[in-house]
């Protein structure tokens, strides 16, 4: 769980109530999420210098750079950059505070900006001070969630955490008791959901999140491709939001979509960063290994599922625990099963919290049958 604490209060862009410059917001917004950082940044920094009273445009300038660093810098000289920027942001939302008390906007972008902290701290394996970072920006955000229920978008968060600490993950639990929260993946997902629908900016991360959960955690295809869709259609540059409308696809066993999706993937591929290329390369043999495998050639599984695992460059370890439970599965359909329990192992041993790794248990006591 740990590893989304940077999503939680990235999530919270949001504005309930319009103010002078949010098109432009909204313009660097779409432009960043479609991998045009550098133009992001250029409208976002003139956006701040002509409306500097609107809450969106600082956090969301941070938001810019961050991921035009995570593309294109050194790790350090990203987290270098992050706390540099967030040191600038976050007294301006304390004298914004400060002058809109009752604005709960400011509030909140004053909680994610504080909460973002935690990034820098997280990167740096500080588990102390990524807490502490993490509890400050969360009450923050908290506060203006309990007192004003009508904005949707500080839903997101709240309920990230709550999904994510009901899945028994006892750092995540102990975090929760902090904030005071009732964890509970039902409720949870409830929150998320409403985002999804009714957030007028966290609804972008809120159906990346929910197509991540419904792909990797809590199964159900058809939903995730209800929201992995709205996002290639917002943002067709995307190449991660194209990676989980791929995969919704092939579990929605839609294969002519499927593989004309995965024929974008390998066109849109050389024009990503080296950074991003090392990343998303053993996402995209991924999901040509699921596809052949689910279409019956897994000769060609193989060889994709092999290219996955072996140079596999992505921080999150999701797909790569997948990525070896379908090798052990084909290694079990060619009756080498001792190469099948090597892979299930593999696995099991990355420990995250999603479905697949009861599966990969099940299979080193059972072999995988179609």
């Amino acid at each position: 769980m740990i590893k989304f604490l940077p999503i939680i209060f990235i999530a919270s862009l949001i504005a309930q109530t319009s103010y002078p410059g949010d098109n432009i917001v909204r313009q660097g917004v779409y432009t960043f999420y479609n991998y045009e950082t550098a133009q992001a940044i250029e409208i976002l920094q003139k956006a701040r210098e002509d409306y500097p009273e609107n809450p969106t445009v600082h956090l969301t300038w941070v938001a810019a750079r961050w991921l035009h660093n995570q593309a294109n810098s050194s790790v350090n000289q990203t987290y270098n950059d992050l706390e540099k920027d967030l040191n600038e942001v976050i007294p301006v939302y304390e004298k914004l505070v400060q002058t809109y008390p009752e604005d709960p906007n400011y509030q909140l972008y004053h909680g994610s900006a504080t909460g973002l902290n935690a990034r820098i701290y997280l990167g740096k394996k500080e588990w102390i001070k990524t807490l502490e970072w993490a509890y400050k920006g969360f009450r923050i955000i908290q506060t203006v969630e309990n007192d004003h229920p009508e904005i949707a978008d500080s839903a997101l968060p709240i309920g990230i955490v709550e999904y994510y600490a009901g899945l028994r993950n006892v750092v995540i639990q102990f975090a929760a008791k902090l904030f005071g929260l009732n964890p509970g993946k039902d409720v949870g997902l409830e929150k998320m959901e409403k985002a999804a629908a009714e957030g007028q900016w966290s609804w972008i991360e809120a159906k990346g999140i929910l197509s991540f959960v419904y792909l990797w955690v809590d199964l159900n295809p058809d939903l995730a491709l209800k929201h992995s869709s709205n996002l290639v259609e917002e943002f067709p540059k995307n190449f991660y939001f194209r990676i989980l409308y791929t995969e919704s696809l092939i579990r929605s066993g839609k294969m002519n979509s499927a593989l004309t999706s995965l024929n974008i993937l390998k066109k849109m591929f050389p024009d990503l960063t080296e950074i991003q290329k090392s990343w998303y390369y053993g996402y995209l043999q991924y999901e040509f290994a699921l596809y052949h495998f689910l279409t019956g050639d897994n000769k060609k599984a193989m060889i994709y599922v092999n290219e996955s695992v072996e140079k596999y460059g992505a921080e999150l370890d999701i797909i790569l625990a997948n990525a070896w439970v379908l090798k052990g599965q084909i290694h079990d359909l060619k009756q080498e099963r001792k190469a099948a329990v090597s892979a299930y192992k593999k696995c099991v041993d990355l420990d995250n919290y999603t479905f697949v790794i009861n599966d990969a248990k099940a299979y080193i006591k059972t072999p995988y049958r179609k």
